[in-house]
């Protein structure tokens, strides 16, 4: 069996205009204390400078392509084209620790291990970051799949359904949790001093695109038998109601209490959530509610182009 230092490390990375943050994620890996480590940067049509960035640090470029242009597509070829047994899967908006490859790969202490989880912290560089961390630390504890898999295990589950966008790596990860339940014994493992640190949109504009990504996609996800609670996202089709009534009210008083009716209910769970972020230190809790009526009217607006287009790929 391989000592911990042969093993190969494949790193891949889906790209798409992302030059800054693709080149904070490849600083970050380069001061690894762990060396033996390739990067796949799977490039889906930037017109930026994310090509440059990416050869600059030494990473191996490939152009993304197939019939559904996505994070999930990428991150096959990436495996694909990948000489490491273990590959750790990476969005650009991500740095990691220096001892993050060393703690992952020390946790393959068996030839029977199939995955490694690692710590997550969340980045806090502007508003609407420390708005939607704050939003995030009102739910309670942070769920994330795993962040070193076995190439061959990946591709026995079939790797990340390319036709999905929204909850792409949550469908990979239940598979290979599943997996490992199915055979129950305890084949992932935790490398607790592995951290990444998560960036979430930085600015009303990304936030924008993002949830109209997720609501474009969701379908795709949905059609793939969920349980009950994988629709509630859909609960966020009553925004446009709540949008309408208020508009209605704007030009009739008397509007004003099913404007209360429909609004309530939601306006309640933001309140509840800001007590909960406020209670835990979260200042920027204060503009939960704002925040859930952009996510929720921008998740509606790609939900209403869902019905109009057929999602291949990104905007």
């Amino acid at each position: 069996m391989k000592s911990s230092r042969d093993k190969l490390v494949s790193v891949v990375i889906p790209t798409r205009n992302e030059e800054d943050a693709l080149d904070k994620l490849l600083k970050s890996l380069s001061r690894q204390t762990y060396k033996n480590y390739e990067v796949i940067v799977v490039d889906g049509g930037s017109t930026d400078g994310t090509i440059d960035v990416a050869k600059k640090h030494g990473a191996k470029v490939v152009k993304e392509y197939g019939m559904y242009r996505s994070p999930a597509n990428a991150r096959n070829i990436g495996v694909e084209k990948a000489k490491g047994d273990i590959i750790a899967v990476f969005d650009c908006d991500s740095e990691v620790n220096e001892i993050f490859l060393e703690e992952g790969v020390k946790a393959f202490s068996s030839e029977k291990i199939i995955g490694v989880r690692c710590s997550y912290i969340l980045a806090e560089d502007t508003i609407i970051e420390k708005i939607l961390a704050s939003k995030i630390a009102a739910h309670g504890k942070m769920i994330h799949g795993t962040a070193f898999t076995k190439k061959g295990l990946i591709k026995r589950m079939g790797g990340w359904d390319a036709s999905l966008g929204y909850g792409e790596d949550r469908d990979l990860a239940q598979h290979i949790t599943d997996y490992d339940d199915r055979h129950n014994k305890q084949l992932i493992k935790n490398a607790p001093k592995a951290v990444v640190k998560s960036h979430l949109p930085h600015t009303i504009g990304e936030l924008i695109s993002q949830q109209r990504w997720y609501g474009r996609t969701i379908s795709h996800y949905l059609k793939k038998g969920k349980s009950l609670k994988e629709y509630l996202p859909l609960l966020r089709v009553f925004y446009i109601l709540i949008a309408a009534a208020i508009l209605m009210t704007l030009f009739q008083a008397a509007f004003w209490l099913p404007v209360l009716v429909i609004s309530a209910p939601f306006i309640l769970l933001s309140l509840y959530r800001t007590i909960i972020a406020l209670a835990r230190g979260k200042i920027f809790g204060l503009g939960i509610f704002v925040i859930d009526v952009i996510m929720g009217l921008s998740f509606d607006y790609g939900l209403i182009e869902s019905l109009f287009r057929k999602e291949r790929g990104r905007d």
